[in-house]
């Protein structure tokens, strides 16, 4: 298959660079008719830049070609400098889509093919639904793509195991705290236009009876209220988990859609997160680890459940989907030969925050306030910390307020790290880290177990060698007897 970008999209460029500008082009609308040389230059120069990323737009749009081969994909570039990029098509591990309002328009979408590398990942800004299907299928199926796309795609096939109700929505908007964000929204305007200046404020204040002032403050909360609803609304409208036999897709959305798709055997990890607030409403929020993780313009990731899961919910959703990554009862806590490192442990922070107080006697209490929460973080983390090996099954569980408990296989871990600080040779413990292949790479460290476990955590990591299977077609034995031999683990003592 062959892609090309419809000429359609140098309108939409077009559209979308002053969509993206429209504050800066007001401004210069509004400055037009100044006889200032400064805002002559300054509009002159806005004008060019518009003027060439427009250009380079249309010259991306027509001189772009993507070949969607056997092997993998090749990416085509340019006119009179040309330029050819190539990715195994092995390399791809899972596909998120977008479609923000003036795509929607368009009837358009951008598709992004993920390799866990951020320099080989392939983003196409103006696909139509029909491409995007068949890129999909391309990407994250195996086999002929061509005989099985329409059984595979038929969305009738999948099974929906969550989907959210306006009960849901309205729940979370709720529960989100989101209507909040009109105090510093209104804040911020209010120190930026001072109307004291204008008007006197005392003056109208006094007189607003008692009545009208509580009705403003009640338009104003349903305004608060209504925001925070519109903004959860457009985030988790239609949010709904689905699976089929291979994969497992994430849709959400109103005004800007949102999708993403991922190969079962592709997750690397599954992280149940659960902070005070949400261990109190019962929910739990779950987070698939995988090689690519894109933050597709929001605040959250399109690849961590719903937030208001409840717990038994989530639970259930990862018994359906990915039975190997349930939890576990734990074996392992942190050494109790590390509480007195809780308190041995010098607060570092909270002796910075104190010494200001030297030149504002306010900061003595500011120092006060961190050095108590410091040491409640470090109790909670410690009763917090434990983890569990289990054949080719590993869950980790770490965090203070929030409480992150991780679950994978040995098979998916890159590295295994021992760390030892000073204090914690003297109490013979230790800090465990191990990693998961992810973009970044995730990282999970676990702090002050005993020491007297190193042989035992070493000893199942090297046993990862009946895990994995290596290609029969990789360069591995030529390169493993080129290179030096890798170590299984990696101990650091830091000072």
């Amino acid at each position: 298959m062959t892609f090309r970008y419809s000429k359609l999209k140098i309108f939409y460029d077009l559209l979308d660079l002053i969509k993206s500008n429209l504050f800066i082009l007001f401004i210069l609308f509004l400055n037009s008719g100044s006889n200032s040389m400064f805002m002559n230059i300054v509009q002159w120069g806005a004008i060019a830049v518009f003027g060439f990323s427009f250009l380079f737009r249309i010259y991306e749009t027509l001189f772009t070609k993507v070949v969607f081969a056997e092997d993998g994909i090749h990416i085509h570039k340019g006119l009179f400098s040309k330029s050819e990029q190539f990715i195994p098509r092995e390399k791809f591990e899972n596909v998120q889509t977008k479609a923000n309002v003036l795509q929607r328009l368009f009837g358009v979408q951008s598709i992004t093919m993920e390799t866990g590398e951020a320099t080989s990942d392939v983003t196409l800004e103006f696909v139509n639904k029909v491409d995007c299907i068949k890129i999909e299928d391309y990407v994250l199926r195996n086999g002929n793509q061509e005989q099985h796309a329409e059984e595979a795609i038929n969305e009738s096939e999948r099974q929906i195991l969550f989907t959210t109700t306006i009960r849901d929505i309205l729940k979370a908007s709720l529960l989100s705290f989101s209507f909040l964000a009109i105090i510093p929204i209104g804040l911020n305007i209010w120190s930026d236009v001072h109307p004291e200046k204008y008007i006197n404020v005392d003056k109208v204040m006094s007189h607003l009876s008692g009545w009208l002032l509580i009705l403003l403050v009640l338009l104003a909360v349903l305004a608060a209220v209504g925001i925070g609803v519109f903004k959860t609304f457009n985030s988790y409208y239609q949010y709904t988990i689905s699976m089929d036999n291979e994969r497992i897709y994430v849709q959400k959305g109103w005004l800007s859609k949102q999708s993403f798709s991922i190969r079962k055997d592709k997750v690397q990890a599954v992280i149940y997160k659960q902070n005070g607030y949400q261990k109190l409403l019962g929910v739990t929020t779950i987070k698939l680890i995988s090689a690519g993780e894109i933050l597709p313009g929001e605040d959250q990731n399109i690849n961590e459940f719903f937030p208001y899961l409840p717990t038994e919910k989530a639970h259930e959703l990862i018994a359906i989907m990915l039975p190997e990554f349930q939890l576990r009862s734990m074996t392992h806590y942190a050494s109790p030969k590390a509480k007195k490192l809780i308190w041995l442990r010098p607060p570092i922070f909270a002796s910075l925050v104190a010494a200001i107080g030297f030149w504002k006697p306010i900061f003595f209490v500011f120092g006060a306030i961190v050095l108590v929460f410091t040491y409640i973080n470090r109790i909670r983390e410690y009763r917090n910390t434990a983890f569990k090996l289990e054949d080719a099954h590993v869950q980790l569980r770490s965090g203070a307020f929030t409480v992150e408990t991780l679950v994978t296989k040995r098979a998916k871990l890159l590295e295994l790290q021992f760390e030892r600080s000073l204090l914690q040779r003297i109490f013979d413990v230790m800090s465990v880290k191990l990693t998961n292949r992810a973009h970044p790479v995730h990282v999970t460290t676990l702090l002050d177990i005993d020491s007297s476990l190193q042989p035992l955590i070493t000893s199942w990591f090297e046993a990862r060698t009946k895990d994995v299977e290596i290609d029969p077609h990789s360069q591995y034995d030529s390169l493993k007897q080129d290179a030096c031999p890798i170590p299984s683990y990696v101990e650091v003592n830091s000072k």
